[in-house]
């Protein structure tokens, strides 16, 4: 005895179609997808933490104290100038200039979505994945995560950033 069955249900096949039209081309989502990580990584920056949220190392006194004297924070006496106290007071960690933050873009494609700093920040991998530096790789300059988390030889997004990817792709595909 053979039993078949055969659906007609006009809303899936009509949802099946959109999912097939959307998914033919999938730069709008990827753009969408970058958009956000963009975003994420602009609210790394600020509140100075890796995308799991996990705070960054803080800045060496030997960091400050470069940064007090080349921005004239210190008085004859050698006690901390207005300026200093303003510097130190609103020194925020891996932004000078803001050209590491400002460096970070997205690039999609119809199947993936590429993000990243680009060759020209010499010091973005370092700040990522930390390590050696200066004359001689005396310094160790600590990893501060900005893009997705270090997981030995790959990057895996944080939780929430999957999450909301996730949601993407699935808004995006069934267009709802």
């Amino acid at each position: 005895m053979e039993i078949s069955l055969k659906i007609n249900d006009q809303d899936t096949q009509n949802l099946l179609n959109r999912l097939r039209a959307n998914a033919a081309d999938l730069t709008p989502t990827m753009q969408a997808i970058g958009a956000f990580y963009e975003r994420r990584v602009r609210e790394n920056f600020k509140a100075q933490s890796a995308p799991d949220g996990t705070p960054w190392a803080p800045l060496s006194e030997v960091t400050l104290h470069l940064g007090l004297a080349r921005n004239k924070g210190w008085k004859k006496n050698g006690y901390l100038s207005a300026k200093g106290k303003r510097y130190l007071s609103g020194k925020r960690i891996l932004w000078e200039h803001g050209d590491l933050e400002g460096s970070v873009h997205s690039q999609a494609s119809r199947t993936s979505v590429s993000i990243g700093t680009g060759g020209h920040i010499p010091y973005a991998a370092i700040h990522q994945l930390g390590g050696k530096a200066g004359r001689g790789r005396k310094v160790t300059i600590p990893a501060r995560p900005y893009l997705a988390l270090n997981r030995g030889t790959e990057m895996d997004l944080a939780e929430r950033d999957r999450t909301m990817v996730i949601e993407l792709i699935r808004e995006r595909l069934l267009d709802l």
